[in-house]
């Protein structure tokens, strides 16, 4: 009930809507009661008390009715679809927004395909209690009392006989609305599950062409179709023995109507006429009512979504946006003071660090995979909030500022560049959407990308394809510097932005990147030297922890953690690799066969 009443507080946002959608409901309901009126005085006073001459101004009054009917039926229709659909653009939109502003943790649990089918699918069940549960469960409600008020008014007696199936009709609606819960909830489950495997293998569809694995994962999907098959037959099998039921109670109600109004007409105690137009307003109030119970089903189904979609709205956001209020432009200088981070319970991803970085100084990030690197980059940005410490950005706290002021003051470019599925100049654009073209030229300039740009047949134009799969690898990421270019970030975060490209283009983003660079804060994690070789300040990452800071040559020069990497990174000034021991050369990274680094 809970979930249905915060569906209805969208409602009150268009009141005229549905004032309107309510009036015409009314109206066109009221009109229902004439033509069994109409068909009694037909039959009653025209053909057996043989006045032809009133048969005429009957059938125009039916027809009339019937088009006022079916007129305020149209309208309604109208109205109720454009006071929906306003109503469903407000709770995806909601939806919508309050998912961007979850914590990246909370995602980190979370499937694409799951959060895809409750923004989509979810929605849209919860719709049909819009349009259905609440536009035509009114209407059906109207005309069952004023059917029941007609039939009163004709017949008491006959009209509590029409009655007498309504125990088993409301128990039989309570039965089935207590028990159908758990049913729906499992099928939104598993169609949720189908659509996250489905969205996993058409993202990874290369991999799964590359390993062969057509088979197997066809496979895979057949096991939660056929979980969501069974649900959803779970819930036709309890519907197909409780709608038959229903519509027996309401065929009792019928044949007690038309046996004891026969006898009465037989009696002399009711007219012909009485009896067609009663069995017909007993057909009017059972109609309604058939419908109600369809209804309770796709309320059922749509209370399940929304309990799916109100769960998201429930979650908490990030800390930081409400208050998020702009500030004056960053100079960049950092600071990490004894900062601490877990994603689990015991296990410390990060372990008391502390650096600090003046504006426009380099910091290069050292480590094995899993050392922190990433994690400590992360922070900076509240991507995830730190347990322990604290961060300061100009000397105050980053807590303090507005996650959108502190954002806006920094530039990521990863190694793995994501691209929108859309135009180059759309993705460049939102390094600076207000960019002109001039602005847009330099800074595909100053990236080394123009000379594909403009291979390519539409130039800024050119579509780059879901997730930039038309792109290659080097090209994608000169299209991410130029990005950051755009935004000219004081504070610059580069994770790995060499990694996995050949020398020639290393060189071309190599160039990009100390363009961007210049006068910047800059965080880098590298595992080729060339990116680092002339940081200000190198940190060596282990567990977690900074084991070696300083530069380049003094690294070296001490022998330790950093020396062996660079070791074993084969550059041409290295010595033969310093033996360690088995536990150390364990943590070391494989170099892949294109890393052979230069300084």
């Amino acid at each position: 009930m809970e979930t249905v009443c915060r569906v209805f507080a969208y409602l009150r946002r268009y009141p005229w809507l549905a004032v309107g959608t309510l009036t015409c409901a009314v109206l066109g309901t009221l009109m229902v009661a004439i033509f069994p009126t109409v068909t009694k005085w037909i039959i009653n006073d025209v053909v057996r008390a043989n006045h032809p001459e009133k048969l005429l101004p009957l059938v125009l009054l039916a027809a009339a009715a019937f088009l006022l009917q079916h007129g305020f039926n149209a309208l309604r229709i109208v109205l109720n679809n454009t006071f929906e659909q306003k109503v469903i653009f407000d709770l995806r939109s909601d939806l919508y927004s309050h998912i961007q502003l979850l914590p990246l943790r909370w995602f980190d649990n979370r499937a694409t395909g799951d959060l895809m089918t409750r923004v989509i699918e979810d929605v849209n069940s919860v719709e049909r209690v819009l349009i259905d549960g609440i536009e035509q469960g009114v209407v059906a409600l109207l005309q069952v009392i004023i059917v029941m008020v007609v039939m009163f008014y004709l017949n008491a007696k006959l009209a509590l006989l029409a009655l007498a199936p309504f125990p088993l009709l409301i128990a039989g609606a309570l039965t089935y609305t207590l028990t159908a819960h758990r049913r729906y909830r499992l099928q939104r489950r598993a169609a949720s599950a189908m659509n996250a495997l489905l969205h996993d293998n058409l993202s990874g569809v290369r991999q799964i062409k590359s390993f062969v694995r057509e088979n197997e994962e066809h496979g895979r999907f057949n096991r939660v179709s056929d979980q969501l098959r069974h649900a959803t037959l779970v819930v036709m099998r309890v519907w197909a023995i409780y709608s038959p039921s229903m519509s027996m109670f309401e065929a009792f109600g019928a044949v007690l109507v038309l046996g004891f109004g026969s006898r009465a007409v037989l009696a002399g105690g009711m007219q012909i006429g009485d009896l067609v137009a009663f069995l017909m307003l007993t057909a009017f109030l059972y109609d309604p009512i058939s419908r109600l119970h369809q209804l309770n089903q796709l309320m059922q189904a749509g209370r399940a979504a929304g309990e799916r979609v109100f769960e998201i709205l429930d979650e908490r956001i990030e800390p930081g946006w409400i208050d998020s209020k702009p500030s004056a432009r960053v100079a960049g200088d950092i600071r990490y003071e004894e900062v601490s981070f877990s994603y689990a319970d015991g296990l410390p991803a990060l372990d008391h660090v502390s650096f600090h970085a003046p504006p426009g100084a380099t910091i290069a990030l050292v480590g094995a995979t899993g050392a922190g690197k990433s994690t400590l980059v992360n922070l900076l940005v509240r991507f995830y909030e730190f347990s322990s410490g604290e961060i300061y950005v100009d000397g105050r706290p980053i807590r303090r500022y507005g996650l959108r002021s502190l954002r806006e003051a920094i530039g990521v470019v990863t190694q793995e560049s994501f691209l929108f599925n859309g135009s180059i100049r759309e993705n460049l654009l939102m390094g600076k959407p207000q960019a002109t073209d001039a602005e847009l030229w330099r800074a595909v300039d100053a990236a080394n990308a123009r000379g594909f740009i403009e291979r390519l047949p539409s130039g800024l134009e050119s579509v780059v394809g879901e997730r930039g799969v038309k792109l290659s690898v080097g090209e994608k990421q000169r299209l991410s510097i130029a990005r950051a270019l755009l935004k000219d970030p004081p504070i610059l975060i580069l994770d790995e932005a060499t990694a996995s490209v050949d020398t020639a283009t290393e060189r071309l983003i190599q160039e990009a990147l100390e363009r961007l660079m210049f006068h910047r804060t800059s965080i880098v994690i590298a595992h080729r030297l060339s990116t680092i070789v002339h940081a200000d300040q190198i940190l060596v990452l282990d567990h977690g922890r900074i084991i070696e800071r300083g530069r380049h040559d003094e690294l070296l020069a001490f022998g330790g953690k950093y020396a062996r990497l660079c070791e074993q990174s084969l550059l041409e000034t290295s010595a033969q690799p310093e033996q360690g021991t088995a536990e150390e050369i364990a943590t070391l990274p494989i170099p892949a066969p294109d890393e052979q680094l230069s300084i």
